[in-house]
C-alpha cells in the first residue's frame, strides 16, 4: 500500500522545506498534526493488476499527479482523495497514479491555489467560496450564507445538472483551473473558553453574541463579508495557524465542520460548538488546466469517474462521522450551543445576495426554489 505523506514524514525524507519543490510548506493545522505519523494509502498497490480492459483507450503514457490536502486523516476530503487515487489507478490500469500529501505538507490553501494556477501542483481540494478570488466567480455562489437548507440539499445540487454547470463554469472562466467534482462538509462556529466566560456562559447562542468576535475565516472576500454581515470581526489567517491562534487568543472563534473540528483537535482550545450552519464547506477538486488538457478523452473520463467516487466516499464518511463526533462531545467535555434565532442570522446575510450578478442571483433562486 502506498502512503499519504504527512508534513513530518515529508521533512524526514527530504530534509528541506517544501520551498525547494517550488512551493512553501506550512505547519500542521493543529498541535496534534505536528506529530502525525505515516498514514495509510492514497492508492492501492494492486490496482496495476486491475480487471482486463482497464486503461483501454488511454494514451499509454504514465502520469504521477501530486495532490495536496491541508487536513490530515480522519477527514472527509482526505477520504475522498484516497478514493480518487484508488479509482483512477484502477480505471487507468496503473497509468495514472496519485501522490497524496496531507496536513498542508505542500502549502496552505492560498499557496495551493496559486500552485495549481502556476502548474507546480496538479490537484488540490479548494473551496468554492475561495474561487471568486482567483477569477472563477459563478461557483462562489454556493458558498454564500444560508443558500442551502442542509448538507443533503447540497448533495442533491451536486448530483444535478446545475451542479455540473457550476463545475464547468470554473474551466469556462479560463483562470487556470478545471473543477473535477465536489467534496462537501457542513461548517459551524466554535469559541474559546475565555469568550464563553465573557458572554456569560450562555446555554444557547444568538446573533447579538457575534458582535465584535474575532472569527478566523479563510482568506476569501466572501467569508470576510459573511462575518461582517453577522457583526463579527473577520480575521483571515492561514488554516495551519488556527490551533495556535485560538490557543493564544489571536482569534476568539473559527468556523469549520465538526469532523474537521475534531480531527484537528480544535476542541482542545475551543470546546464550545455553535450549530449555526451559515454555509457549507463546498469543496471542489481542482486540477491545473494545462495538466487536464494534456489528457485524452478516455483519460478525462476516468478522472471524472474517480471524482464522482471521491464525492460519494466523502459524503458517506461525513454522514457517519458527523454523528459519531457529536456523540463524543460529552466524553470530550465539549458544549454544543444551539442557535435560537436562526432567522435573524439569515436576514443579516440576505443583503449579500443583492451584491451578486444577475446570473448568480438566478442560481440562488433555483437552489432555494428546488429547481435544479
Amino acid at each position: 500500500m502506498k502512503k499519504a505523506i504527512s508534513r513530518r514524514d515529508f521533512l524526514k525524507v527530504v530534509g528541506v522545506s517544501a520551498a525547494a519543490l517550488g512551493m512553501t510548506a506550512c505547519g500542521g493545522s493543529s498541535a496534534s498534526t505536528s506529530t502525525s505519523t505515516a498514514v495509510s494509502t492514497a492508492a492501492s498497490s494492486t490496482a496495476s493488476s486491475a480487471a482486463a480492459g482497464a486503461g483501454e483507450g488511454g494514451s499509454g503514457n504514465d502520469y504521477k499527479l501530486t495532490w495536496n490536502e491541508v487536513n490530515g486523516e480522519d477527514y472527509g476530503a482526505t477520504v475522498g482523495a484516497h478514493t480518487f487515487a484508488e479509482k483512477i489507478e484502477e480505471l487507468s490500469g496503473g497509468h495514472i497514479t496519485i501522490d497524496l500529501y496531507i496536513n498542508g505538507t505542500l502549502g496552505s490553501e492560498a499557496e495551493s491555489m496559486q500552485g495549481i494556477q502556476m502548474g507546480t501542483l496538479d490537484i488540490f481540494r479548494g473551496n468554492a467560496s475561495s474561487l471568486p478570488n482567483y477569477g472563477a466567480e459563478l461557483i462562489g455562489t454556493t458558498g454564500l450564507p444560508y443558500v442551502f437548507k442542509d448538507m443533503a440539499q447540497f448533495e442533491d445540487v451536486a448530483e444535478s445538472s446545475l451542479g455540473d454547470e457550476l463545475l464547468q463554469s470554473v474551466e469556462d472562466a479560463n483562470c487556470g483551473y478545471v473543477a473535477l467534482g465536489w467534496l462537501v462538509e457542513g461548517p459551524s462556529l466554535f469559541i474559546t473558553p475565555k469568550v464563553y466566560e465573557r458572554l456569560g456562559k450562555p446555554t444557547d447562542f444568538t446573533l447579538d453574541k457575534m458582535k465584535g468576535l474575532k472569527v478566523r475565516v479563510p482568506e476569501t472576500d466572501l467569508m470576510i463579508s459573511t462575518m461582517d454581515a453577522l457583526g463579527a470581526s473577520a480575521t483571515a489567517i492561514a488554516y495551519s495557524e488556527l490551533y495556535t491562534s485560538l490557543q493564544s487568543g489571536v482569534v476568539d472563534a473559527a468556523e469549520n465542520g465538526v469532523t474537521s473540528y475534531m480531527s484537528n483537535s480544535f476542541n482542545e482550545v475551543a470546546p464550545y460548538f455553535i450549530t449555526d450552519a451559515h454555509t457549507f464547506g463546498c469543496g471542489v477538486i481542482l486540477m491545473n488546466a494545462d495538466k487536464w488538457n494534456g489528457f485524452n478523452d478516455a483519460e478525462k473520463g476516468w478522472i471524472k469517474e474517480a471524482a464522482l467516487a471521491a464525492r460519494s466516499a466523502c459524503y458517506e464518511y461525513n454522514q457517519k462521522q458527523e454523528q459519531a463526533c457529536f456523540d463524543s462531545f460529552a466524553d470530550k467535555g465539549i458544549t454544543k450551543l444551539e442557535v435560537s434565532d436562526i432567522e435573524k442570522w439569515q436576514e443579516a446575510c440576505a443583503p449579500l445576495y443583492e451584491k451578486e450578478s444577475a446570473e448568480a442571483q438566478d442560481i440562488i433562486a433555483k437552489i432555494q426554489g428546488g429547481n435544479y
